[in-house]
C-alpha cells in the first residue's frame, strides 16, 4: 500500500471513538483528502497538536489512490498559526477559511493555487489587525478559484459598462446588471459603483497585500452583502464560523 508525502493545512478533525480521530487536509499535491488518526486522543498521542485545525504539517499517509479514507501515518508541525488561536477575531476568521475550503470543495479536487491561496491567507490573517477586507478578498478568491468568478466588468444583459447609479446583481446569472437593465433581470441585491470598484480590487488583489486596500467604513457592508452571499449561493446554508465573526466585530 503506497506512502504519500505531502505539505498539508487541517481543515477538520471530529472524533471517530474514544481514541481515534477522522481529519479533513487540504494537500499540497493530491487536495482534499480525509483520513483516520489512530489512538489520536490520547494524552500521548504520536500527533501530538499537529491535527488541530490551521496547523500547517508535513503530512504522511497511505491507502489506495482515491479512496475515501486514508490512514494517518505521521504528521510534523511546519507552524501552528498560534498567534490566530490567541486571538478570538482572528481564530474564527481562519477557522471560518478552513470550513470554506471543506464544504465548498469536493473529495480530490486538487489544485496547488488553492492550497497556496490558502496557506497565504492563514499567513496574512496572523499579521493584519483589521480583517474585514481579508475576509471579503477571500470569499471573492476563493469562488473565482473554484471556477465560479462573477461577472464584475460589465452588464450581464447589454454588455455595456453600468452608468452612474445604481448597480444590482444576480446570483442566479453570476454578475452585475446596470440600471437601465434592472427591469429585464431579478437582482436580489443593489449597491453604489464606488462599491463595484472595490469589488474588481479585490477580485484581482494578492491575498499578501490585502492590507493595501482601505475600504471606507460605509462601503463595508454592501461589500460584505456582495461577497459572503456570493458564497452563500454556492453552499446553500450560513457557515457554521461566521456567526461568531459577526459577534466579534459587534463586540469589536
Amino acid at each position: 500500500m503506497p506512502l504519500f508525502n505531502t505539505r498539508a493545512i487541517v481543515l477538520r478533525s471530529v472524533n471517530l471513538s474514544e481514541t481515534d480521530k477522522i481529519v479533513t487536509f487540504m494537500t499540497e499535491k493530491f487536495g482534499k483528502i480525509k483520513g483516520v488518526a489512530k489512538s489520536a486522543r490520547k494524552i500521548k498521542s504520536r500527533f501530538g497538536a499537529a491535527l488541530e485545525p490551521m496547523s500547517y504539517i508535513q503530512l504522511i499517509y497511505f491507502g489506495k489512490e482515491n479512496q475515501e479514507l486514508f490512514k494517518i501515518n505521521h504528521c510534523d508541525i511546519i507552524q501552528s498559526f498560534q498567534s490566530l488561536r490567541e486571538d478570538f477575531a482572528k481564530l474564527y476568521t481562519g477557522v471560518y477559511f478552513a470550513e470554506l475550503f471543506d464544504v465548498l470543495l469536493k473529495e480530490g479536487d486538487h489544485c496547488a493555487a488553492l492550497f497556496q491561496f490558502l496557506l497565504d491567507s492563514l499567513v496574512r490573517a496572523q499579521d493584519l489587525d483589521h480583517l474585514e477586507t481579508l475576509r471579503r478578498l477571500f470569499e471573492l478568491r476563493l469562488i473565482s478559484l473554484l471556477g465560479y468568478a462573477p461577472k464584475l466588468n460589465h452588464c450581464i444583459l447589454c454588455k455595456k459598462n453600468p452608468s452612474p447609479g445604481w448597480i444590482g446583481f444576480s446570483y442566479h446569472r453570476g454578475g452585475i446588471v446596470c440600471e437601465s437593465c434592472s427591469g429585464r433581470e431579478k437582482t436580489e441585491i443593489k449597491f453604489r459603483p464606488g462599491t463595484l470598484n472595490y469589488l474588481k480590487k479585490l477580485s484581482i488583489m494578492d491575498v499578501k497585500h490585502a492590507g493595501r486596500l482601505k475600504i471606507p467604513k460605509e462601503a463595508e457592508p454592501e461589500i460584505e452583502m456582495v461577497t459572503h452571499r456570493l458564497v452563500l449561493s454556492h453552499l446553500g446554508r450560513e457557515p457554521k464560523s461566521y456567526p461568531f465573526i459577526k459577534q466579534m466585530a459587534a463586540l469589536g
